[in-house]
């Protein structure tokens, strides 16, 4: 175990660390990241980043952890309350992309291939799952998540799906994918809606017959 390291008052923290180590996981993965380039990179000592982390795989842990609750912050802040009668999909889905791209560090972590360590992979796919059931949570309708989670968890991927595809097509202005996602939530609740009454018509004339 290393040696508590003792902070002076003119070291940088916490933050500072977390900086560093975004930047070097998301460029070069977990794996092939060592704790003397994040040390350098922050321009501190290793013992100091040892004191608030203990070791890489904290590091890495308490990064994904701080990265994903400020990601949901931000949807959260600007989808209505579940009581409230107003469109809460485009602004969620628009607060989404707004905070990936302005934090590219942020978003590399979180679409790149986890470490090789199989606690790290769990603790990976963990906090991915938690993300993405939340920000379901926060983006669709209460009534919807109730009746229709089918339609839920289809709008869900897609805007998994459109956010990547925007990672490699940042010339396309937000606004436009956020619409995009807009029209194919809608085109499909139609869809599926039909293909519903299609099933059920079907169903009755069968048993008519």
């Amino acid at each position: 175990m290393p040696r508590r390291a003792k902070i002076r008052p003119d070291e940088p923290g916490r933050e500072r660390i977390l900086d560093a180590a975004r930047a070097q996981f998301g460029e070069r993965g977990y794996d092939a990241t060592s704790i003397a380039e994040i040390g350098a990179g922050a321009g501190i000592s290793k013992s100091v980043l040892y004191h608030y982390f203990g070791s890489k795989a904290g590091l890495y842990r308490a990064l994904l952890e701080h990265d994903s609750q400020e990601l949901i912050e931000a949807v959260a802040a600007v989808v209505p309350p579940p009581d409230a009668d107003a469109p809460r999909l485009r602004p969620g889905v628009d607060a989404f992309l707004k905070f990936l791209s302005e934090h590219p560090g942020t978003w590399k972590l979180m679409t790149r291939d986890p470490p090789a360590d199989p606690a790290l992979r769990d603790l990976h796919r963990k906090i991915d799952r938690s993300v993405a059931s939340t920000l379901r949570h926060l983006l669709a309708d209460p009534g919807k998540r109730e009746s229709r989670p089918e339609l839920v968890d289809l709008i869900a991927m897609a805007v998994r799906t459109y956010a990547s595809w925007w990672q490699l097509h940042r010339e396309v202005p937000r606004e436009q994918v956020v619409a995009a996602i807009g029209d194919l939530a809608a085109a499909a609740g139609r869809r599926i809606r039909s293909g519903r009454a299609v099933r059920s018509g079907q169903v009755v004339k069968a048993v008519n017959r």
